[in-house]
C-alpha cells in the first residue's frame, strides 16, 4: 500500500505500509455492530474544555467565550478551540494518537478521525463529551467498518458521515448512531461484493459535499494522477477534473476540500502550497497563495473550511498556524502561533 505524507518538513506520517492485510471480505457477514468497541473505549481527557460547552459557555477552566473555530491540532494530539477573533479559548484531548480528520454536523457534534495506531473515529456532544467511537484497524481483512489509520470526514445533509481511507481506495457512509451503512471501492482491493466505482484507481483522502449531496474526493495516488472526483450522494461516480502539474487547474498532492454557498469547491493544493477554486462543474476558476512564511503564504496547506460570513480558514501545517482570507482570497489574519503544532484540519461554526 502507498503510504500518505502529508508533511515533508514536519515529517508526519499518518499511513503506514501495510504487508499482507489485503483479504477478502463479504459484506454481508460484516456486523457493524462490533466495531464500535473494537479498541477499549477510552474517556474523556483532561484537556481544558473537558467539561465545558465548547461553544457557549464565557467561563470555565480555561475558556474565555464563545469558540468558533475548531482546529485539530495533530502535533499536539488534541482539538484547539479559537473564537471568531482567533483567540484561544483552550483545548481538549481523548488520548488521540495522530488525528487526521474533523467534522461538524448541523446540532455541532463534533467528530474526529484518529490515526497511526487508532484507526477508529469518534463523536461527541456539543460539550465537547465522549459519546462513542466507531471502525477499527484491518486486522482481519478489509471492508465495512474497517478505516484506515489516516482519511478525512464529511457530515452530509442527513447527519450522515462520511469517512475516507485512502490506503484502502475507499469511502464509508457511517449514521449518527455509528452504524455502517454502506462503501464505496475505488479500486479492486479485494472485497466481496463492492465493484469500484470508477474506472482508474482513486485514492480517496480529502472529502466535501455540496449543496446537493455531491460527494468530491481529492485523488492522492500519483500513479493515476491527482485530480478530484465527484459522486452523487449515492456515491455513483459523476465526473473528475484537474490532473497533475503545477498550472491553472493542476494538483500537486491535493488534500482537504471546502465547498462555498454558491457551491464553488475550494482545494487545498498541497505541495504547490496554494488554495485553486473551481465551479460546480470543475472549472478552474483561480487561485491564492504561494510557497513560504509570511502573510498569505503556505508551508502544506491541508484543512479548509468557511465561516457565514464565507471567509476561509486555511490550515497551514508545516508554518503551524491558520491563516483567514475573504472569499476573494485577499489574506486577513493568522492565529494559533506557537499554540499549534502541525494543524491538519479547522471547521467553523456557523
Amino acid at each position: 500500500m502507498k503510504r500518505i505524507l502529508l508533511s515533508k518538513e514536519f515529517g508526519l506520517m499518518l499511513s503506514r505500509c501495510r504487508t499482507g492485510l489485503i483479504a477478502t471480505v463479504t459484506l454481508a457477514t460484516v456486523a457493524s455492530a462490533g466495531f464500535a468497541q473494537s479498541h477499549p473505549v477510552r474517556t474523556q481527557g483532561t484537556g481544558a474544555a473537558d467539561y465545558n460547552d465548547m461553544w457557549d459557555l464565557n467561563s470555565g477552566p480555561g475558556l474565555r467565550g464563545p469558540a468558533t473555530i475548531v482546529v485539530l491540532d495533530a502535533g499536539n494530539h488534541r482539538v484547539d478551540l479559537f473564537d471568531n477573533n482567533g483567540n484561544d479559548l483552550g483545548h481538549f484531548d481523548h488520548d488521540f494518537d495522530l488525528p487526521s480528520g474533523i467534522a461538524l454536523d448541523a446540532s455541532n457534534n463534533l467528530y474526529v478521525k484518529d490515526g497511526n495506531y487508532h484507526c477508529e473515529a469518534e463523536k461527541f456532544d456539543r460539550n465537547t463529551r465522549f459519546l462513542f467511537q466507531f471502525g477499527t484497524c484491518a486486522t482481519n481483512g478489509l471492508g465495512l467498518g474497517v478505516f484506515d489509520n489516516v482519511g478525512s470526514m464529511a457530515v452530509d445533509a442527513e447527519g450522515n458521515v462520511w469517512v475516507t481511507s485512502p490506503d484502502f481506495y475507499y469511502m464509508q457512509k457511517v449514521d449518527s448512531s455509528g452504524d455502517f451503512l454502506s462503501i464505496v471501492c475505488m479500486a479492486n482491493v479485494g472485497v466481496t461484493g463492492c465493484n469500484p466505482a470508477t474506472s482508474s484507481s482513486v485514492q480517496p483522502y480529502g472529502i466535501a459535499l455540496d449543496s446537493a449531496g455531491n460527494i468530491y474526493v481529492t485523488n492522492v495516488d500519483p500513479f493515476t494522477g491527482y485530480r478530484v472526483v465527484k459522486f452523487n450522494s449515492s456515491g455513483v461516480y459523476l465526473a473528475t477534473f484537474g490532473n497533475t502539474g503545477s498550472g491553472d487547474g493542476q494538483f500537486n498532492y491535493p488534500q482537504n476540500l471546502a465547498i462555498d454557498a454558491s457551491d464553488n469547491i475550494y482545494v487545498a493544493d498541497s505541495n504547490n502550497n496554494r488554495i485553486e477554486k473551481f465551479d460546480t462543474n470543475g472549472t478552474y476558476l483561480s487561485q491564492f497563495g504561494s510557497y513560504g512564511s509570511g502573510d498569505g503564504q503556505f508551508i502544506g496547506p491541508v484543512g479548509l473550511a468557511f465561516d457565514a460570513r464565507g471567509n476561509i480558514y486555511v490550515s497551514d501545517l508545516d508554518n503551524n498556524r491558520i491563516q483567514e482570507f475573504d472569499r476573494d482570497g485577499n489574506y486577513l489574519r493568522q492565529f494559533g502561533n506557537g499554540l499549534l503544532a502541525a494543524p491538519i484540519g479547522v471547521v467553523v461554526r456557523r
